[in-house]
């Protein structure tokens, strides 16, 4: 009898990890259920809340009517570190971080990862809506078919943490998910789908980046374009480009923060006009297909933040740093967030980079 290959299936409680799990079981394979505790929950859970205990025991009872072994393992500190740590450092240098991405990159396909070797496992797995096709030439990661797109998520996975990594639900979208698991008898398959950044707990993410970062909530002067002070702002980490809410008030018209200068503690706020900007830089670079950039200016796809219009732009590589022209002038890009490079059928991503600067 041929031996089964094994698979560490992140499942976090929700309805798409326990079907993926589920799709990965009925395939064949040898599935162990892992579930992972970023962080201690100090909040009672709510509907749209996700990695307290109530969520550890949906996914017991999940891998309970798969028949899979389930385990709870501590991933607190690497969580702590990789994510909550950067999150904080981001908004108080005046940037847009993405806390999911950095989920994906150093704790799903990392230390799980890690934990996956330890036990043999070829695959870990988790319930993204994307796909990844592996070829003769290394892993290709595509949009899912639905909706329902996660591909931007992964973008900053190496062709090596791709490699090693199952969606099951690329090609399903959610409706057919939860069909999927009312079908298998899981009593997730009505669950209401997590919403808010998990160690949030539906609070304010201003108070962990003050408690973690005092300096980012030292008051500073608001002002124009032009130099203007116009008011004053309660903290840099409040404030998110594009963000037209909580800014003094102007009797002409609405206006967007443009800017955010943690060195000099101010925020900038213009017209919506000058919220546009012609291109950005951008480090921590990752090419899934490195064969597409040659050092001359590429035509890509970027989207500057998740389910974002995909836009045309001319993507330069240089070194560990790219560069990128819009052919249109593009609103609202945030230093911080992640920018995905896809191909230009919309099909295929071809890295990512975090985004520095605009110009």
């Amino acid at each position: 009898m041929m031996e089964k290959t094994r698979v560490i299936a992140a499942m976090s409680g929700g309805v798409d990890s326990a079907v993926a799990a589920g799709l990965l079981v009925e395939a064949g394979y040898d599935v162990i259920g892992v579930t992972m505790k970023m962080y201690s929950q100090t909040r009672a859970p709510h509907a749209r809340s996700c990695c307290g205990v109530d969520d550890f025991d949906d996914a017991r009872r999940s891998a309970a009517m798969l028949g899979i072994p389930h385990y709870v393992l501590d991933f607190e500190e690497t969580f702590r570190r990789s994510v909550i740590d950067r999150f904080a450092a981001e908004y108080a240098a005046g940037r847009t971080p993405n806390p999911c991405v950095s989920c994906n990159n150093f704790v799903k396909l990392g230390t799980l990862r890690k934990y996956a070797d330890s036990l043999g496992a070829p695959y870990v797995a988790t319930g993204h809506y994307a796909r990844i096709e592996l070829r003769a030439d290394g892993p290709h990661l595509l949009r899912g078919t639905h909706a329902k797109d996660q591909a931007y998520a992964l973008a900053q996975l190496t062709p090596a943490q791709l490699s090693g990594l199952l969606l099951p639900l690329g090609d399903i979208d959610k409706q057919t998910t939860r069909a999927h698991a009312k079908r298998l008898g899981m009593p997730v398959h009505d669950k209401i789908e997590s919403q808010d950044i998990c160690f949030v707990e539906g609070a304010d993410y201003r108070d962990i980046v003050a408690e973690l970062r005092p300096e980012s909530a030292r008051a500073g002067d608001v002002v124009t374009v032009a130099g203007e002070i116009v008011g004053r702002h309660a903290g840099v980490s409040g404030y998110t480009i594009g963000q037209r809410q909580g800014l003094p008030a102007s009797g002409d018209g609405a206006r967007y923060v443009t800017r955010i200068d943690a060195a000099t503690n101010t925020i900038v706020i213009g017209r919506e006009d000058e919220l546009a900007v012609a291109g950005l830089t951008a480090n921590e670079l990752n090419l899934i297909r490195p064969e597409r950039f040659n050092g001359s200016p590429v035509r890509v796809l970027a989207m500057t933040r998740y389910r974002a219009n995909l836009e045309p732009a001319a993507a330069t590589i240089d070194g560990s740093t790219l560069r990128m022209e819009f052919e249109s002038p593009q609103k609202a890009v945030s230093p911080g967030q992640l920018v995905a490079l896809f191909d230009l059928d919309a099909e295929e991503v071809l890295g990512a980079a975090t985004i520095e600067s605009t110009f």
